[in-house]
């Protein structure tokens, strides 16, 4: 809901221009003071919009939008209702803009940047927030909700990207308090959904690709097209960010836009060498346009590194110096549920979001040469989520550790112990204890832990709750961790 006024026909002419519109039906000079996409929430003179998405269709739920107050909609067919009607080809995109236009078109007033890709999304986002904050009033919206100037987590958010009403409120609010630059994780579901429809992005950062999200997308080739369609959302003078290390993106063609390149291993603009891992950080040296410049990062793991480059040259792109750059990645924050330490002794215990092969891989990679004893790693796959990557995420785990802990992640509608079945097939022969129940999981893997072992819980990060049916259970793993110590005897 809004505070404004617009007149519906600045709705339909924005959508004419587009090529959505298709029929109009009642008076254009209706007024709307807000918009809505959920008719629960629905106010007097908000403008409901509706389409057909993959699970429930919106029209249903047009009679009681107008029953609360709604006193327009825009629609995908036209219905018999007594308000105007917008009736437009694609209810998604036309959602979008409208957001866009009854809202005031808050992204027009702020630099906005756009992060896509598998992982290092969240991390790189706030890391551009950290490097351009200083100069810029700085916000990100993604995988924790809504994060501030200040690294205060204001609001939360179940989808990495919001829908486009949520997104516009938030943008306008962020405006309204004086925002500059705010950086969107985009992913491939909101691209693909024309979610970010209405906003055009200054910057976009392509951070790489591997398996994620099949059971939606079908296929690699097709998760690797939706990602590429944030190119087409980037303004003609924008500039796109691109890893050069991952061969996904060969090929990606600017359109006439500044590409900027960084890589650990190839020639690229922004280039990383002579990479120092410690427990405590890691550090390296980076190259930009002939420039050597010394970095230290308090945060461990080669990716992480990965993370640092893309938001430097997000940074870059965004008007940062090189000089300002390296003294405000010394300081980079740690990330909510990212290798973020429980304990360090008599046993390190680190939470990780990972969930995907290549995550499990990164962040394994990173603890392996750290870890004294044995590295015990505890995770499980997402129910209703890419079945076939649940054997690949075990094959990694299998690669790096000497214990692995099977157990439950969000098993959502599946039987927990089916999933379980399938990363046992890819374990091998690595030890591996099989618990369904994740707090029961999470206490065996401490009890067999010893001095000089590291311990990762990963799969849930940040999270604050374990799906299971489809009821949200209240879950905070690293609670859960130290309760357990304490129950031990180690804290």
């Amino acid at each position: 809901m809004s505070e404004v006024t617009c007149a519906l026909h600045a709705v339909l002419d924005v959508l004419r221009t587009a090529g959505l519109l298709t029929e109009v039906r009642g008076s254009e000079d209706v007024v709307v003071r807000g918009v809505s996409q959920d008719s629960r929430t629905t106010v007097k003179d908000d403008l409901f919009l509706a389409w057909k998405g993959t699970q429930d269709d919106a029209h249903d739920f047009v009679p009681s939008a107008i029953g609360r107050g709604a006193s327009a909609v825009v629609v995908e067919r036209s219905l018999q209702v007594d308000v105007p009607q917008l009736v437009v080809r694609d209810g998604r995109q036309a959602a979008a803009l409208a957001a866009d236009v009854v809202l005031g078109s808050p992204s027009a007033r702020m630099a906005v940047v756009g992060v896509t890709g598998t992982n290092g999304k969240t991390t790189t986002s706030l890391l551009v927030r950290h490097l351009v904050a200083p100069e810029k009033r700085t916000a990100v919206i993604g995988t924790l909700g809504l994060t501030l100037q200040d690294g205060v987590r204001a609001a939360n958010e179940d989808l990495t990207t919001p829908g486009p009403v949520q997104l516009t409120e938030w943008m306008r609010d962020l405006s309204a308090k004086s925002y500059e630059t705010v950086v969107i994780e985009a992913s491939s579901h909101a691209i693909e959904q024309h979610r970010l429809y209405g906003i055009s992005f200054d910057v976009a950062v392509f951070t790489n690709l591997s398996q994620d999200h099949l059971d939606y997308h079908g296929d690699m080739e097709a998760y690797r097209a939706a990602k590429l369609g944030l190119v087409r959302l980037v303004s003609k003078d924008g500039t796109l960010i691109v890893n050069a290390d991952d061969d996904a993106w060969e090929g990606l063609e600017g359109g006439g836009r500044e590409v900027i390149s960084y890589s650990l291993a190839r020639k690229a603009d922004v280039r990383a060498r002579d990479i120092r891992l410690s427990s405590t950080g890691t550090s390296f040296l980076m190259t930009v346009a002939g420039q050597d410049l010394n970095i230290s990062i308090p945060l461990i793991g080669r990716y992480n590194v990965e993370n640092a480059l893309a938001a430097s040259a997000a940074a870059i792109a965004l008007g940062v110096s090189l000089e300002c750059i390296a003294e405000r990645l010394e300081v980079a924050p740690q990330v909510a549920g990212r290798l973020e330490a429980v304990v360090a002794e008599p046993f390190g215990v680190l939470i990780d979001f990972a969930h995907t092969p290549a995550a499990l891989e990164g962040a394994l990679e990173a603890v392996r040469p750290l870890t004294e004893g044995r590295l015990i790693v505890l995770f499980g796959a997402g129910g209703d989520r890419d079945r076939s990557k649940r054997r690949r995420m075990a094959q990694a785990v299998a690669r790096l550790a000497d214990v692995a802990v099977l157990t439950s992640d969000n098993p959502r509608t599946e039987d927990p112990d089916l999933i379980i079945d399938d990363l046992v097939e890819g374990i091998g022969t690595t030890d591996f204890i099989r618990m369904t129940d994740r707090r029961d999981a999470i206490r065996k893997a401490l009890e067999v832990a010893r001095p000089g072992d590291t311990v990762v819980l990963a799969g849930k990060g940040h999270e604050t709750y374990q799906v299971v049916g489809k009821e949200k259970q209240p879950f905070l793993e690293a609670d859960i961790a130290r309760d357990a110590l304490r129950e031990m005897g180690v804290l």
